[in-house]
């Protein structure tokens, strides 16, 4: 099998647009700060403007639902970080979503 330019291209390109979170540390304080300052985007429009009240509300569970096995006894979700990345990966992949800006500045 002979790989071609463009294919190689692809690949890199498959590869550049993946999802990976980092691994770092927030102090209580900035996760707060960043809370706020994502409920005044929430209310103001500014971030969810576009959502259907569906899709708000599988955000906010999908928020739940990781807040509360993070807040589980003996979990460490900075474990899990490797399947997390391919569930999301394979969301963005289902979804043909493209993400930029913010977004992508923020992983």
């Amino acid at each position: 099998m002979k790989l071609t330019k463009s294919a190689l291209r692809q690949m890199i390109k498959e590869e550049n647009d993946k999802i990976k979170l980092k691994q770092r540390g927030m102090s209580k304080g900035k996760q707060a700060g960043e809370l706020r300052a994502q409920a005044k985007g929430v209310a103001s429009g500014e971030i969810g403007g576009e959502f259907t009240p569906i899709e708000r509300s599988l955000v906010q569970q999908i928020s739940d639902v990781i807040t509360a096995i993070a807040s589980a006894p003996d979990v460490d979700l900075g474990q899990y970080k490797a399947q997390l990345n391919t569930v999301m990966n394979r969301l963005k992949k289902l979804t043909g979503a493209e993400l930029g800006g913010a977004e992508e500045e923020e992983r």
